[in-house]
């Protein structure tokens, strides 16, 4: 049972309302039998609403982290689970097994897991309370992401002092894990295994492969992303995973010089 333990929080914008049906329609599919507040914050009110789940209207919060803030507002729970409105979850979600890793969050205090598996780097040992769990390191980049994880709501509140875009507020995570001595988790099990479905608005290549083959997910009209934009997309991810440490700042600092745009604070 993970009632009054954990609140889902899907954070938007009206920009993104287009995929709000499928998002849902997925998350009751691969999850359906959770018992916990499920909440969509956005930027403005909205005539759509969905069986057991709330919308929060954040009006007038400038900011993506003020949003954020103002959701925060109407979370009880100790966790909150957070994952984005572009994040679709597509295999099904092993309830007993998230109650079990939610119990040891509780018991332990943990302040943060993440079910992304990256960055790699910040992996370390793993922890003998419960398989595929291992701690992370602080102080490597993005050890602290965006991608769906849950959060002790103490912690994120703790991250939440400045007005941010979300970019620039993924980037002061690690400082803020670290400030706070978080104590912050990976799972590798693929107990939540998202699509990244958009990028700078347009529908990624993979998505809209996966929603030919499942018809009536996504009824949306935008933009393909390109091949060119996805071959660069494709360079740019590799080049962050496998491209030395040492030789991380070079091409970065090659990236900005050809006019790309970083929000390290490296």
């Amino acid at each position: 049972m993970l009632k009054n333990k954990i609140s889902l929080l899907i954070l938007s914008c009206d920009k993104f309302s287009d995929l709000w049906d499928g998002h849902i329609k997925l998350y009751n599919e691969n999850w359906p039998n959770r018992d916990f507040e499920t909440f969509i914050v956005t930027d403005k009110k909205t005539d759509k609403s969905f069986e057991g789940i709330t919308i929060i209207p954040a009006e007038g919060q400038q900011e993506w982290t003020d949003r954020l803030v103002f959701a925060l507002q109407s979370i009880k729970s100790d966790y909150v689970f957070i994952t984005l409105d572009d994040y679709f979850l597509i295999e099904p979600v092993n309830n007993e097994r998230m109650t079990k890793i939610v119990n040891l969050l509780l018991e332990r205090q943990y302040d943060y897991i993440r079910f992304f598996k990256r960055p790699v780097a910040a992996t370390r040992e793993p922890i003998s309370e419960l398989s595929g769990l291992y701690k992370i390191d602080n102080a490597i980049e993005y050890s602290v992401n965006l991608y769906s994880g849950i959060w002790k709501t103490e912690f994120l509140k703790y991250t939440l002092r400045n007005p941010l875009s979300a970019w620039k507020y993924e980037v002061s995570l690690k400082d803020f894990a670290v400030q706070y001595g978080a104590k912050c988790l990976v799972d590798l099990e693929d107990d939540f295994v998202i699509l990244d479905v958009v990028r700078k608005g347009k529908l990624l290549r993979d998505a809209k492969k996966y929603f030919d083959k499942h018809p009536g997910i996504y009824t949306g009209q935008r933009d393909i992303q390109s091949r060119s934009s996805a071959c660069r997309l494709w360079f740019k991810t590799m080049g962050a995973r496998y491209i030395p440490k040492g030789l991380t700042k070079i091409a970065r600092s090659v990236y900005v010089f050809f006019g790309g745009k970083t929000f390290s604070n490296s």
